[in-house]
């Protein structure tokens, strides 16, 4: 008997969209883009639907390496340690390869900053292009922020 299909559907990550959600957040966040440098195979695979879902991973201690946002636009040179926490939905985990450029969307929590590493583009996503950066530097100086139609 065949096995029912699964996928995964997310929405495509737009940088805008998810800086509203964040300062909308409780929690404090902070923007940065750059990279990371961390061990991948402590990452989750994706799930074998076979087998038992596994309980939230481990988090993955990172170093980070990229430029801060602030109004005047990511020109705060950054290296920090940060925690990448992964989380799965279903098969599908958060991932993230050493070295990529990325905008990434740190919380800050006792002191660290904590990347959470969803199935699903959102807090970590492809770096932006100029434009996209300047539009992020607008929220930041609370201009105008509303995500594409």
């Amino acid at each position: 008997m065949a096995q029912p299909a699964t996928a995964l559907s997310c929405l495509v990550p737009d940088p805008i969209r998810s800086f509203a959600e964040i300062h909308a957040a409780p929690e404090s966040y902070r923007a940065y883009v750059g990279s990371f440098a961390f061990d991948a195979d402590k990452l989750p695979p994706m799930q074998d639907l076979s087998q038992p879902v596994t309980a939230t991973p481990n988090p993955v201690p990172a170093e980070f390496a990229g430029r801060q946002l602030g109004p005047t636009g990511f020109d705060t040179p950054v290296e920090a340690p940060m925690i990448l926490q992964p989380s799965c939905a279903g098969p599908w985990c958060g991932s993230l390869s050493p070295g990529d450029e990325v905008l990434v969307f740190a919380r800050e929590e006792d002191g660290r900053l904590i990347v959470d590493l969803e199935p699903c583009p959102g807090k970590v996503q492809g770096a932006p292009d100029a434009a996209m950066r300047e539009r992020l530097a607008a929220c930041m100086r609370g201009e105008d922020c509303l995500p594409d139609q």
